[in-house]
């Protein structure tokens, strides 16, 4: 019995020791990175800029969208950007980032999406100054 005692009072000061150590550990390395961040927030380094918002109340013409990782537009509430326009369809398109581009696919949309006047079919990739059409709107990749 003696001896269960006695491991179990080294066991809890070990643990106190880890805990301890640990703590100091966590500590030297917050004030060794003081002022430095530590998670890079994503900054979208590319834009829509709207060129002539059409028929779409939402839209400013002017007004600058900022490209994520992935941007979808279309009528529906749960596309990222909310087109109010007759000639848009429900999921119109996408355009998101693969291998640090951008890439905009139409999504079977009735009327479908132009990119520099002409009607897209599969993916393609997107470089700064392409104009895109959505509908009505029409959008400059800057």
């Amino acid at each position: 019995m003696e001896i269960l005692k006695f491991g179990l009072k080294v066991g809890v000061i070990v643990l106190i020791y880890f805990i301890i150590f640990y703590a100091l550990k966590i500590m030297y390395t917050d004030t060794k990175t003081s002022g430095k961040r530590r998670n890079k927030i994503k900054k979208a380094t590319m834009g829509l800029e709207v060129i002539e918002a059409g028929e779409n109340s939402n839209l400013k013409t002017g007004g600058v969208l900022p490209l994520a990782d992935i941007i979808t537009m279309g009528r529906k509430s749960d596309n990222t950007v909310i087109l109010d326009d007759k000639y848009v369809s429900s999921h119109h398109m996408k355009i998101f980032k693969r291998n640090n581009e951008y890439v905009i696919e139409d999504l079977d949309s009735t009327n479908g999406t132009k990119v520099n006047d002409e009607l897209i079919k599969n993916r393609v990739t997107l470089r700064a100054g392409d104009s895109i059409k959505v509908g009505t709107a029409i959008f400059k990749l800057i």
